[in-house]
């Protein structure tokens, strides 16, 4: 938890025990990468820690067939404008615009809890695991320096016990600007139930877990007990919040968090706290050099007493007063587990490292004001868009549609521009000034079907430079599954892609391993036929025999791609017996 040796990657959390399956995943973060996206299933099935060094705009075929697998297992729920944009995104894309939801909070603030919610099967029907982490790491390949706690457990028979994982999950299904699929909501709400019959194995020498939703529904604030003593860690302060949460504790204690916020709240630490603290590795060890604090934690103190909590939460008033949604969980800490008080969160084992004492300058200046987005990007949020696509001779034409007025007081918003996430940012076109009237805004020249996606980046010129954010919206006046084919034709040109996609959909992953950041559309040698192990029709008929829903998926695919394009990326001898196996499938059912 608070342990800088201990260290995990958030693609070891969606990694099976042996003998198990993923089945089902639930992420919930503030903000998340295009690129960590697409990397994330490929790590759900091997060890690829989540690479993104291929060429932009590309994706290996075994890593669009790892998305195709995990993808309907799969929701991501992120803060509405939360999404990075990358610099070029693959046509994949389009097959997480459903596995990704964008949230906003009821009362007003920022979606922001981290908490990832897996339940693995057994391959031979023994019972369900389940694993939670509670994290204070957004779904972003940021290197900032996170904590978090990972628990497993299995649901027993017993009654649901109602906890605040099963209230988070119940608010997710139920919430959001856009409906959730019927399977992906049936999907939240059986984790919700099966949370709930849980008994979570907590970290060693931690005591049993409480779980504290904040912020989903009004009143739901973070309660703090009284304590003794008070530590807090956390990357953002505002002075109020430090306040409220240091009136709980009889006596001071430390407070961790980045020199730029205990500058600008320094008259309430400095009163409230005995020692202000900052992260400060010793030659850079946690990673990056300019790694930077970002866990969120409360440790307190009462007589002999210790607990700790951590999650997503800062000490901010927008925080703990639930404002925002927030996540964390809470634990009873034995002193047999090396806190027996909360001066021993600086001992070697624990932070005493990794931390330094902070002193501000002598002279507290001013810092300069940053540019605060949130506003530009609410109003284009207010704005409801949508995007239009029709039909034209050389391809189709987009345009993006407003369901509202664009609020004409946001300045930077008269330089905003768009583009479908698979187009380069040269190609973007102005949409502010259309915008502002609650005009819709034509896309300047035309896309191939592939390129449409509902996933679209928006920038605009701030007075600190360029910002940028991307918005997941709805794609008018074509059909999803055409625009669907049109993507998996062009990722799948030869022989080689489609061999490479077709064995990762049935369970071998050595494409995924040998993963180098290709492209996978190169050519040469495919074994198609019966040589060994590598014979993608011996591994057809197991599919056929054990996995009837994986083979109707391939079908599927199969049919998406027609019959001409699959006679470009087959020999006719896989066709003859790719019928025959279907014939044979069918009279077996």
């Amino acid at each position: 938890m608070l342990e800088p040796q201990v260290r995990i990657s958030t693609y070891d959390i969606v990694r099976p025990p042996t003998g198990y399956i993923l089945d089902a995943l639930v992420v919930t973060t503030y903000s998340a990468s295009l690129d960590t996206i697409l990397s994330l299933p490929a790590a759900m099935l091997v060890d690829t820690q989540g690479r993104t060094d291929r060429p932009a705009g590309t994706i290996s075929a075994a890593e669009l067939a790892a998305l195709k697998r995990v993808c309907d297992r799969t929701v991501v729920f992120c803060q509405m404008g939360g999404i990075y944009p990358a610099q070029l995104v693959s046509p994949a894309i389009i097959e997480a615009e459903d596995m990704v939801r964008e949230a906003i909070a009821p009362n007003g603030g920022s979606f922001h809890p981290k908490v990832w919610i897996v339940r693995f099967c057994h391959t031979e029907g023994k019972r369900d695991i389940l694993r939670v982490a509670v994290m204070s790491r957004n779904l972003t390949a940021d290197r900032s320096w996170d904590a978090g706690v990972i628990m497993e457990g299995t649901p027993g028979k017993s009654p649901q016990k109602p906890s605040d994982l099963g209230s988070l999950l119940r608010h997710l299904a139920n919430s959001g600007p856009r409906p959730i699929d019927p399977k992906r909501r049936n999907m939240i709400l059986t984790l919700a139930a099966d949370s709930e019959r849980v008994r979570w194995k907590a970290p060693t020498g931690k005591g049993h877990p409480e779980f504290h939703l904040i912020g989903d529904q009004q009143g739901r604030a973070w309660r703090q007990p009284a304590s003794d003593r008070l530590a807090i860690i956390s990357p953002f302060l505002t002075a109020s919040a430090v306040s409220e949460l240091s009136k709980t504790a009889s006596s001071r204690a430390l407070i961790l968090s980045r020199a730029d916020a205990l500058t600008q709240c320094w008259p309430s630490v400095s009163d409230r706290f005995e020692r202000q603290m900052v992260l400060s590795p010793p030659g850079g060890e946690l990673g990056a050099p300019s790694a930077g604090l970002h866990a969120k934690a409360l440790i307190w103190q009462k007589g002999s007493r210790m607990r700790v909590a951590i999650g997503s939460m800062n000490a901010t008033r927008s925080a703990i007063s639930g404002r925002n949604v927030e996540f964390m969980v809470s634990f009873e800490c034995p002193a047999a587990a090396g806190f027996a008080e909360v001066d021993d969160l600086l001992m070697p084992k624990n932070l005493g490292t990794v931390v330094e004492d902070f002193e501000p300058p002598v002279t507290l200046e001013t810092p300069p004001v940053t540019f605060d987005d949130r506003p530009a990007r609410n109003a284009v949020i207010a704005a409801h868009l949508h995007m239009e696509c029709v039909p034209c001779n050389d391809g189709w034409s987009l345009a993006l549609v407003p369901g509202a007025v664009l609020d004409d007081d946001q300045l930077p918003l008269h330089s905003l521009r768009f583009r479908p996430v698979t187009l380069s940012q040269a190609r973007a076109s102005q949409c502010g000034q259309s915008l502002r009237f609650g005009k819709a805004a034509p896309f300047q020249g035309t896309l191939e079907l592939s390129q449409i996606t509902g996933f679209t980046a928006f920038e605009a010129d701030g007075p600190d430079g360029p910002f940028a954010f991307v918005l997941n919206l709805e794609v008018r006046g074509v059909d999803e599954g055409e625009r669907r084919t049109a993507a998996l034709k062009s990722l799948l040109p030869n022989e080689r892609s489609f061999a490479e996609f077709l064995r990762t959909m049935l369970g071998d992953f050595q494409s995924l391993e040998n993963t180098d950041g290709g492209t996978g559309d190169g050519s040469g040698p495919t074994s198609w036929g019966s040589q060994g192990q590598s014979g993608l029709l011996e591994m057809l008929i197991r599919c056929a025999a054990d996995e009837p829903t994986r083979l109707k998926s391939i079908v599927e695919t199969f049919e998406a791609l027609g019959e001409e394009q699959l006679a470009e990326v087959t020999t006719a001898e896989f066709r003859q017996l790719w019928a025959a196996l279907l014939h044979s499938a069918k009279q077996q059912t």
